[in-house]
C-alpha cells in the first residue's frame, strides 16, 4: 500500500495524469518508486498542511483510509466515515495527487475556527435577570415542563462548578479524551456564559436565562481549547456527536473565513434531517462572510445593545437572518474568572457570540410548546415575527429583526394548531390576537404583534403582567454588593483586563 501510493506521487510529478491509487500498475519501474519515496521522505510536518479529503463513496473511503495513513508523504489525523472523509497532513505533491485521483471526490484545506467575544467590567449591575431575557421576550413564556427538544452546544466547552449548572441534572455532554478534553470543564471561558444565557437558573443568586426552569435538556461539545480556536473538521465531528446525542438545536457561537464545501454539506444534510442550526454572524465589524453562520442551513445571527442599535463589531452581510441582544451580556463564567471580584462567577461580554444564545434558546424556548412543529416552521416563525429594525425590510445589519418568543409561538400555534400555553397574559387575554409593533402579520387568519415589554390586542386593551425583576443593589449603598464565588472546590484565579480575539490571516 505504501508503495502504491508513493507510485501515485511519482505518476503526478512525471506525467501530471490521473492515476488510481488502489490501481496496480505492471511494469512499474523501480526507479520511479525510489523517486517517490526520496521525495515524500523530505517531506516534514512543518512541509505539509491540513486537508480534509472526501471521497465518492464509503468503500472508496475503506479503501483508500488505509493505504493513506501507510504513506509516507500522510499523516492521518482524523476519521469522518459518516461523511466518507479523512483528516490528513499532506504534502503539496501528495495534495495534487489526490486531486487527480479517481476515487477521490475533492481535497479542501481544514479551515480554522474560532470563538469571538470582549470581556467587560459589568455595566449592567450584578447577575439577576439580564436585558436581553426581556427584550427577546423570553420573560412572556413560561417554559415547558416537559420539554421534547434538545439543544446542543458547540463551543468551550462549561464549568460544571458554577451553581447555574451544578444543580442542573440536564445538562450533559461528550468527553474528548484524545483533544480538547472533558466537556465539564472550561479553559477558555466562552462556552460557560453562551450557557448560561441559554439555562441560567431562576434560583434566585445568579442569572436568569432563556429557559430557566431546567426542563430544557442540553448536551455540551466541546471543540476549543484555551486556544480558543479549531478546525472547520472539528466542527463537523462535533455536529455529528450533537445529532447522535439526539439533539434538534445547535447552537455555535464561533466561526471564521473561507467558505469550506464539506463543512456547507454537513450543515444542509443536518438542516435538512430538522435539525435547526444557529450561528454567530462575526465580529469583525465589516461586510465579509463568517462560517458556519453563511451557510443557507444556517441561522445567522447579528448583535444589538439595549436600544437595538446595531453593535460595531457585529459583521453585516446577504446571510443576516435575525438580530438579537450582544452587548454587555451578564451571564455565567468558569468559578472565580470575572474580571470584578464582586461577582466572581458572572461577567458582561460582548459579541455576535453572545447574540447567538438568545436566538437559539429562544427556539427551544417556542419550539417545545409546539413540538410538532419543523426546524423549518420554526426559523421561519422566527423570522416572520421579528421586529424590523435599520432599513425597512430585510437588511445586511439586522437581517429580519429583533427575535420575540412570544410572537414566534403565536405564529406556531396558528401554523401547527397546538394550544395556547401558560404565558404571562392574564386567562382572558390569552385567545386574543396581538400584533408586533403595529405592523400586521398574517398567517393562517391570525394577526400578531410583538414589542419588548408588552403585547396588546388591537384595540382590545389587554396588556401583559410582566414578573417583577429582582433587585440586587444594596438598599443602603445603592452599589451591588459582593457575591463571593458560589463555586465549589474552585482553584481558577480571577483574570483581570479586555482582549477580542484577533482573526486569522
Amino acid at each position: 500500500l505504501k508503495l502504491q501510493f508513493l507510485y501515485l506521487i511519482a505518476s503526478h510529478i512525471i506525467s501530471k495524469k490521473p492515476t488510481n491509487l488502489l490501481t496496480r500498475t505492471p511494469g512499474m519501474p523501480r526507479s520511479l518508486m525510489l523517486l517517490a519515496a526520496c521525495h515524500a521522505a523530505a517531506a516534514t510536518a512543518e512541509d505539509r498542511g491540513r486537508y480534509i479529503v472526501r471521497f465518492r463513496d464509503a468503500e472508496a473511503h475503506r479503501r483508500y483510509a488505509s493505504a493513506l495513513g501507510a504513506a509516507l508523504d500522510v499523516q492521518k489525523v482524523m476519521d469522518l466515515g459518516k461523511h466518507h472523509a479523512m483528516v490528513a497532513l499532506l504534502s503539496e505533491d501528495a495534495k495534487a495527487a489526490l486531486e487527480h485521483d479517481a476515487s477521490v471526490h475533492h481535497v479542501e484545506v481544514d479551515r480554522k475556527r474560532f470563538t469571538s467575544w470582549t470581556r467587560r467590567e459589568l455595566e449592567g449591575g450584578a447577575p439577576g435577570m439580564p436585558y436581553g431575557i426581556g427584550m427577546v421576550q423570553a420573560d412572556l413564556i413560561t417554559e415547558a415542563a416537559f420539554a421534547e427538544k434538545k439543544m446542543c452546544i458547540i463551543d468551550s466547552g462549561l464549568d460544571a462548578k458554577n451553581p447555574e449548572f451544578a444543580k442542573n441534572p440536564r445538562v450533559t455532554g461528550t468527553d474528548d479524551p484524545h483533544g480538547t478534553g472533558k466537556w465539564s470543564t472550561d479553559e477558555d471561558g466562552h462556552g460557560t456564559h453562551v450557557a448560561g444565557t441559554i439555562v441560567g437558573l431562576r434560583n434566585g443568586g445568579g442569572v436568569v436565562g432563556v429557559n430557566p426552569e431546567g426542563h430544557l435538556d442540553v448536551h455540551i461539545i466541546k471543540v476549543f481549547d484555551k486556544a480558543g480556536w479549531a478546525y472547520s473538521s472539528d466542527l463537523v465531528a462535533a455536529l455529528d456527536r450533537c445529532v447522535e446525542a439526539k439533539s434538534d438545536i445547535v447552537s455555535m457561537s464561533l466561526g471564521g473565513p473561507y467558505w469550506s464545501e464539506f463543512e456547507d454539506e454537513a450543515f444542509t444534510e443536518a438542516f435538512a434531517n430538522g435539525v435547526l442550526l444557529v450561528g454567530a454572524a462575526g465580529n469583525d465589524g465589516n461586510t465579509e462572510h463568517s462560517y458556519p453562520a453563511s451557510y443557507d442551513a444556517v441561522v445567522s445571527v447579528a448583535a444589538v445593545d439595549r436600544k437595538k442599535n446595531l453593535a460595531d463589531f457585529s459583521q453585516r452581510t446577504d446571510q443576516v437572518e435575525l438580530a438579537a441582544p450582544g452587548v454587555d451580556i451578564v451571564s455565567t463564567v468558569p468559578c472565580g474568572t470575572s474580571v470584578r471580584k464582586t461577582t466572581p462567577d458572572y461577567d458582561g461580554l460582548d459579541g455576535t457570540s453572545m447574540a447567538t444564545p438568545h436566538v437559539s434558546g429562544v427556539a427551544a424556548l417556542v419550539w417545545n410548546h409546539v413540538p410538532s412543529c419543523s426546524a423549518a416552521q420554526v426559523r421561519e416563525a422566527l423570522g416572520a415575527t421579528a421586529v424590523d429594525l435599520g432599513a425597512p425590510g430585510r437588511d445586511d445589519s439586522y437581517g429580519r429583526g429583533l427575535i420575540q418568543a412570544q410572537a414566534a409561538l403565536e405564529w406556531l400555534q396558528a401554523e401547527c394548531g397546538v394550544p395556547l400555553p401558560p404565558t404571562a397574559t392574564p386567562p382572558q387575554c390569552r385567545d386574543r390576537e396581538i400584533t408586533v409593533d403595529g405592523v400586521p402579520r398574517r398567517r393562517n387568519g391570525g394577526t400578531f404583534t410583538s414589542h419588548r415589554r408588552r403585547a396588546v390586542r388591537a384595540g382590545g386593551g389587554c396588556p401583559l403582567h410582566l414578573p417583577q425583576r429582582r433587585s440586587h443593589r444594596s438598599a443602603a449603598t445603592g452599589k451591588s454588593p459582593s457575591m463571593g464565588s458560589r463555586c465549589r472546590g474552585t482553584t481558577k484565579t480571577v483574570r483581570s483586563g479586555t482582549a477580542r480575539s484577533t482573526s486569522p490571516p
